[in-house]
């Protein structure tokens, strides 16, 4: 039985599940319009891209002898075959360049040939050790039976890498209806803005895959990452979901940051609340609340909410994060942050405080903005140090 965690991704692949989740997934279509109006809008998109990729690639096989010599293979093709590219080789340019995910179908064509080769080799090695020494020597054949078994099994091997063309289908419609991927250098920090307002900044290292803000599509609510960010998401009757290597983060409005590498994820949660769970057990949710943490392991599930302080456990977003923190404790903060001194008046040292501030803002913009929450104001200067203090 599907669960309602993997409504929005079965529709991606509906075409392989099996009657039993077909049927379920129908149930859902029926009891939530906007999830049938998705599987409609994805129907229409999925018919147009096949379309298109029908008009660039009429005869699949043109294709594999395309993708052969794409990969550094063309020295298999024949005569024969390297007439038929020369003559849809303009049309499978375009094909390729109208559909940029064509470009890994090529890759996958270039793995199996080499694969191939490598078994092929081995066998023939090992072929060639049980030889006795004393066999008597056979009659010189000519190579071209070889060459042409080769050839052909080469292109059996290529043929193998794109003969799921529903799943080669499945990835260029996801990469054509407007899904984007960003990948920040190692040091630097990227703010990614959503299709709904949400933010995400992004740590170095760290890819995210997300729908285009142009793209107003049902699937804007849902992200992907590997590495690390801090989420600022904008609260929505649907929910918001991070799909990480292990596991699926869902939210309605929060900030939140996420860890996660390929066989472990971690989430601190900052404010708000959210769910999460293991994608082998999607089931099994465990919920956090402001100020909590759980990690996820491979094949296991999410750890029990564990108490943690918010501004040291998301140090490494290079984010001030504020929550109901006492007023004197976030000035310490900031005074050894930024090298000036920063004293707080006795009757506002114990005030709660509650906001989040990019590491790169300015002193005076963080003690402004903090100082305004409280009907306060900001005295002194960088040289002798700053004093928050009531109005006069």
């Amino acid at each position: 039985m599907l669960s309602m965690h993997d409504d929005h991704e079965s529709i991606l692949f509906f075409d392989d599940l099996t009657p039993a989740q077909q049927e379920a997934l129908r149930r859902a279509f029926a009891q939530d319009p906007a999830l049938a109006e998705t599987y409609a809008q994805w129907e229409q998109v999925r018919a147009a891209v096949r379309r298109s990729l029908h008009a660039h690639i009429p005869n699949r096989r043109v294709f594999v002898l395309y993708a052969l010599e794409a990969s550094g293979h063309g020295e298999v093709l024949s005569d024969e075959d390297r007439q038929t590219l020369a003559t849809a080789r303009s049309r499978l340019d375009e094909a390729v360049e109208a559909h940029p995910a064509l470009a890994d179908v090529i890759g996958q064509c270039g793995a199996a040939c080499d694969d191939f080769e490598a078994a092929w080799a081995q066998h023939f090695e090992a072929e060639a050790r049980v030889v006795p020494a004393a066999a008597p020597r056979q009659p010189a054949r000519s190579s071209r039976p070889v060459r042409s078994v080769m050839r052909w099994s080469w292109r059996v091997a290529a043929v193998v890498a794109v003969v799921a063309f529903g799943a080669v289908l499945a990835l260029v419609l996801q990469r054509d209806r407007g899904l984007t991927t960003v990948t920040v250098a190692e040091g630097a920090v990227e703010l990614v803005e959503l299709a709904d307002g949400s933010t995400v900044r992004l740590l170095g290292g760290s890819t995210l895959t997300y729908a285009a803000p142009a793209q107003a599509t049902a699937f804007n609510r849902r992200v992907a990452l590997t590495g690390r960010a801090f989420f600022d998401i904008v609260r929505d009757r649907q929910g918001f979901t991070v799909e990480t290597p292990t596991a699926l983060t869902t939210v309605l409005g929060t900030t939140f940051g996420i860890q996660a590498e390929e066989a472990v994820m971690e989430v601190v949660l900052a404010t708000g609340s959210l769910s999460v769970a293991s994608k082998e057990a999607r089931e099994q949710v465990v919920v956090l609340q402001p100020g909590q943490m759980s990690r996820v392991v491979r094949n296991a599930l999410p750890s029990a909410p564990a108490p943690v302080d918010v501004a040291e456990a998301l140090e490494w977003t290079g984010l001030f994060l504020f929550q109901a923190t006492p007023l004197g404790e976030a000035a310490a903060r900031l005074s050894e942050r930024y090298g000036v001194r920063v004293t707080v008046a006795p009757s506002l040292t114990a005030e709660g405080v509650t906001g989040t501030f990019a590491g790169e803002a300015s002193l005076t913009q963080i003690l402004n903005t903090l100082a305004a929450t409280l009907d306060a104001v900001v005295q002194g200067n960088e040289t002798d140090g700053y004093t928050i203090a009531p109005k006069p």
